[in-house]
């Protein structure tokens, strides 16, 4: 039986506020942000977008996860976008239902400061990984940061656009190492998705 946090055993019972089709978007970079959102159903995916519109990938979203929260938390604008990947199921939670949640459930403040703290220990490792690692050992990690399982298979949902946004090379360099890890037996690449075949090789490369 899988095992749930209290998080996904709370806001799972909460009502789907949205749904949405591949490509529709979910909030807006400079959005005031009135919510967070439960992942019931689906894929996001969560970027940035500079001044001149080149998109960056920050993660990607699978069901059971929460995002957009940290603008909620601080009051400010949204520093990122999101967007659905697959057909997506999300519920929101505004203040008054998150004050009411954490009455019932005092230990759900835990677990959301919890999240918080590992939101904030990844983006420490992008940026330790931006500064000194090599191009196939910040492909590595964000390989082993996006796997969700699909059809019990350890999968990651995103283009080489978009590990290339996410880790700053080309795109040609990341199909150069893909290509390069499969090869090696460490993925298995399928259309606009990877399989993660050895999670140990990856952790290796990454320096993990």
């Amino acid at each position: 039986m899988e095992n749930k946090s209290l998080i996904q055993r709370i806001f799972e019972n909460e009502p789907t506020t949205k749904r949405l089709s591949k490509g529709d978007i979910i909030y807006h970079q400079g959005d005031k942000a009135e919510s967070f959102y439960y992942l019931k159903r689906g894929r996001v995916r969560v970027y940035m977008t500079s001044p001149d519109g080149v998109e960056k990938t920050l993660s990607a979203a699978s069901h059971g996860e929460i995002l957009g929260e940290a603008a909620f938390f601080d009051k400010m604008p949204r520093v990122s976008s999101a967007s659905a990947l697959t057909n997506t199921e999300l519920a929101a939670i505004n203040e008054n239902k998150l004050v009411s949640l954490i009455k019932e459930n005092p230990q759900l403040a835990l677990e959301l400061l919890e999240i918080q703290a590992a939101r904030i220990r990844q983006l420490s490792t992008q940026i330790d990984a931006m500064t000194f690692l090599q191009a196939d050992g910040r492909i590595a990690q964000i390989l082993l940061q996006s796997i969700h399982d699909e059809d019990g298979k350890q999968s990651v949902s995103l283009t080489h656009e978009e590990i290339a946004s996410a880790v700053g090379v080309s795109r040609v360099t990341v199909s150069n190492i893909l290509n390069d890890f499969a090869r090696k037996g460490y993925v298995k690449t399928k259309y606009r998705k990877v399989v993660v075949t050895s999670t140990d090789a990856l952790k290796k490369i990454a320096g993990i």
